[in-house]
């Protein structure tokens, strides 16, 4: 005598709280968009509002990555939550220095690049100073 076993796969609840399969990628794609429309608007000499564009992009992809869930997420988790932020942040920090300070700008321009350098510096120092911080507290005493 044989008996077959027929197994069922589990599905995941479908209530109200769960979301839907597509929403899992809509933060991914809104930064690719955003990347795909700054890319265009440089392509066409505007280059100072296509970086902007694409600084702008990565910065709400390291706040998607901060606030959303995992499973909200898509592509956009790559590593832990904490080096995707970082990376985010200090890719687009950089972009939006570089479109800030490339040349002809006249005055005013120099003066805002310059004080968003200091602003980018000083923010590099404090989160030097927080990591020092914490590996010191994270090593045991010895």
């Amino acid at each position: 005598m044989t008996t077959q076993v027929h197994r069922r796969r589990r599905k995941a609840p479908r209530g109200r709280s769960a979301a839907p399969h597509w929403l899992g990628r809509l933060p991914y794609l809104m930064v690719l968009t955003g990347v795909a429309a700054g890319l265009t608007l440089a392509s066409f000499d505007y280059f100072r509002k296509g970086a902007g564009v694409i600084a702008a992009a990565l910065l709400l992809g390291a706040l998607a990555r901060l606030l959303l869930p995992e499973s909200q997420l898509g592509m956009l988790a790559v590593r832990s939550r904490a080096v995707d932020c970082w990376t985010l942040v200090l890719l687009g920090e950089t972009v939006a220095f570089v479109s800030l300070s490339v040349p002809p700008m006249h005055k005013t321009g120099l003066v805002l690049a310059g004080a968003f350098g200091v602003l980018i510096a000083l923010t590099m120092a404090g989160r030097g100073l927080l990591l020092l911080r914490d590996r010191r507290r994270a090593r045991p005493p010895g």
